[in-house]
């Protein structure tokens, strides 16, 4: 089990995402919380291009993985100005991890990776989905809970406070409210 210990703590992409994989214990037997096995890789279309030349660019720049053991889909996003979403498929954390970190890992020796804008991480604690994303930006994770209920778009922040405290010693987590951004109309 990975442990963070020394504040503030960041970690690179291949590290944030083996800590992830390694909190699995910590998550399902502490926390009551379960991998959705589903992930996401969020990339911003680079000036030139628009969303669906940027989906056709990631399927390139990933289609020798399709014969890797790493299950994955390109998909648009719903949103008004859409953004290409690698959704990562497997069943259990430390696998979905582990193909996340090589997804990453191409896009970045493919010259895609400064446009990585998110790793997103998508689980069922009671009857919620939560989510920890990861920014490349801040290099830590942070922790998106939507509300249930109640009025659209809105966040359950006590839920928020509650999962970082509890996960900072197994993954590298932002403390800094103000970076802890929501991603709304996920493809997860």
């Amino acid at each position: 089990m990975c442990k963070f210990l020394s504040r503030p703590h960041t970690a690179e992409w291949s590290e944030a995402n083996e800590a992830m994989a390694g909190a699995t214990q910590v998550f399902e037997e502490v926390l009551d919380t379960f991998t959705t096995g589903k992930a996401g890789v969020l990339v911003r279309p680079s000036e030139d291009q628009d969303a669906v030349q940027a989906k056709a660019e990631l399927e390139r720049a990933l289609a020798h993985l399709k014969s890797s053991e790493a299950r994955w889909d390109v998909v648009l996003d719903d949103s008004e100005h859409p953004h290409p979403w690698i959704i990562v498929r497997d069943s259990g954390l430390p696998a979905l991890a582990n193909s996340t970190r090589i997804i990453g890992e191409t896009l970045v020796s493919m010259g895609i990776g400064p446009r990585v804008l998110a790793a997103v991480y998508a689980f069922r604690w009671k009857e919620q989905e939560i989510y920890w994303i990861y920014q490349p930006r801040i290099r830590a994770f942070t922790p998106f809970a939507p509300a249930t209920g109640g009025e659209p778009e809105t966040r359950d922040h006590p839920l928020e406070l509650r999962m970082e405290q509890a996960s900072r010693k197994d993954i590298p987590t932002s403390r800094a409210i103000k970076e802890w951004y929501p991603i709304w109309g996920m493809p997860l």
